[in-house]
């Protein structure tokens, strides 16, 4: 929902300038004053143009800093995340080979016996 609003607001901030350009284009021309005025007054629309511009361009630098920042964190945030997993699933794989040699021992161990009660019993 954040995502649509700040796409939002982007399309929104350049429809604003677009029309305002246009708006400001339009006046100028049907304005009755001299070719210095006017000049002026489109040196003025200019200025405040760039300004917001700029503003614009410096809000979007600085949210996009932001996400990276955010996407950064969350990164290491699931990678720590996963190292911990795979250290516990490293220690139940460990554990679990440890208990198959103590029951291949025992087993080893049975069929000593087995084989031993065997002789004893042919001899």
């Amino acid at each position: 929902m954040s995502e649509d609003r700040n796409g939002s607001f982007g399309c929104v901030g350049s429809a604003f300038l677009i029309g305002g350009a246009i708006g400001a284009v339009v006046a100028l021309l049907f304005a009755p004053r001299s070719g210095e005025e006017t000049r002026e007054e489109i040196r003025k629309f200019y200025d405040r143009t760039r300004s917001r511009v700029g503003e614009l361009q410096d809000d979007v630098t600085d949210r996009i800093a932001q996400l990276v920042d955010e996407i950064q964190e969350k990164t290491n945030e699931l990678l720590a995340s996963g190292k911990a997993m795979a250290e516990e699933r490293k220690r139940d794989l460990q554990e679990a080979i440890a208990i198959a040699k103590r029951a291949l021992d025992e087993e080893r161990a049975l069929l000593r016996r087995v084989r031993e009660r065997g002789r004893a019993s042919a001899e």
